[in-house]
């Protein structure tokens, strides 16, 4: 009969996966073992196979759950019926604000899917391009017509660009707080695109 979980199981988890995707920031997912994240876990090497057996398992994990949590927090804003600009405004809100406190997940998504198997890396890359696609639809209803289907997905990772690397500047003490700088991205996008096209519309 399998021994039941201890109350505070999903808690640990919880937090061996928050310790251990920083500690794959400092080391270097490649060259961490499952000792030294067990040291930045403060657990013992024992325990820690306990909650994961094997650092890929945690890696996935960490990252499955980060990626999935961004889709929701899109949906959600996509889901409260705005009008395409203040869609646009409440999304770069809602990334920045997931950003803010998360360096560490993006620089494993940068430097560490690619350690992951093919299963949990496709899950991970598939999660993403979701992402990308929902940022298409409110570029779609932002300002409809002005990009043809070939631009949809170049112009929604470049909006995306302009806010996923602000983990390595956008200090969260600096004198530009990160909603201050969505907005600021919103205004670029507002009178870039959206009110070059509705003038185009209006000759």
């Amino acid at each position: 009969m399998a021994r039941p979980k201890a109350s505070d199981y999903d808690a640990r988890r919880d937090a061996i996966l928050a310790l251990a995707i920083d500690a794959f920031s400092g080391l270097g997912y490649a060259s961490a073992s499952m000792a030294q994240l067990a040291q930045a876990c403060g657990t013992s090497k024992a325990r820690l196979y306990h909650y994961f057996p094997s650092k890929e398992a945690i890696l996935f994990e960490a990252l499955d759950r980060y990626t999935r949590r961004l889709l929701e927090r899109v949906r959600q804003v996509q889901g409260r019926g705005l009008a395409p600009r203040d869609e646009l405004r409440a999304l770069l809100h809602a990334l920045m604000a997931e950003y803010r406190d998360s360096r560490a997940h993006l620089v494993s998504l940068l430097d560490d899917v690619k350690f992951l198997g093919e299963p949990q890396r496709h899950r991970i890359e598939s999660t993403q391009r979701q992402v990308v696609e929902a940022v298409c639809a409110t570029l779609d209803r932002l300002a409809p017509g002005r990009f043809r289907p070939e631009q949809r997905k170049p112009a929604a990772m470049a909006l995306l660009g302009m806010v996923n690397f602000t983990f390595a500047w956008l200090r969260p003490d600096g004198p530009m707080t990160h909603a201050q700088y969505a907005d600021l991205v919103a205004d670029l996008w507002e009178r870039g695109v959206l009110e070059p096209a509705e003038a185009a519309r209006s000759l």
